[in-house]
């Protein structure tokens, strides 16, 4: 008997040990595009990529800012996958969409059939500050069929976040990656509106 209850005090200590080191579930998050529309076959042929990001958010535990010189990781919040792989997921459906292409080649493209156009994205700082969500991203337009630079850019966005939350975090890079992908989309349209000699054929 007193084998039995030492074996149930015991186990429950084990129980309770094992509550008190878990870990509370993670919830999972995902970038969504924001451009609105069905794509269609008008558009030039587009490259996407490489997309680098900073080391520091190369995890997929989501990142806050909580000061200027203070990162903060929340980790009950994750990436559902990794996040320059989001964000080349992201951008890839926007151009598709603002530039009513179906063409779309993800880096490395093949080399007997490249696209008109390559876009190659560096993020240079991607934050949340309390209550707005900032971006900076060095980005180049290539002719990839001339081999020639179009346009290289730093561009910066800011946008307000709907909710102080995982939610609003996902949400507001969302919004500045939809900012992100029409400044690039205006420049393609530009450069073929410019019928210029250099311009790919398509």
């Amino acid at each position: 008997m007193r084998i039995a209850k030492t074996f149930i005090t015991a186990t429950l200590l084990l129980f309770l040990l094992a509550s008190c080191g878990s870990t509370p579930p993670s919830d999972y998050y995902l970038l969504s595009e924001e451009a609105t529309g069905t794509p269609g076959s008008s558009g030039p042929a587009i490259g996407i990529g490489p997309i680098d990001i900073p080391d520091y958010l190369q995890r997929n535990i989501m990142v806050v800012n909580e000061e200027r010189y203070q990162l903060q990781l929340d980790a009950t919040s994750r990436w559902a996958e990794q996040l320059d792989a989001g964000i080349l997921r992201v951008m890839t459906l926007n151009l598709a969409i603002l530039l009513d292409t179906q063409q779309i080649q993800r880096f490395p493209w093949r080399r007997d059939s490249p696209p008109d156009y390559g876009v190659s994205i560096n993020i240079i700082n991607l934050r949340v500050d309390g209550t707005q969500a900032h971006l900076a991203a060095e980005w180049t337009l290539k002719n990839t069929r001339a081999q020639a630079d179009i346009a290289q850019k730093i561009s910066q966005f800011y946008t307000s976040m709907p909710s102080a939350d995982a939610a609003g975090v996902a949400a507001s890079y969302s919004s500045l990656l939809l900012q992100l992908s029409e400044e690039i989309a205006q420049e393609i349209r530009k450069h073929r509106a410019a019928g210029s000699t250099s311009q790919p054929a398509g």
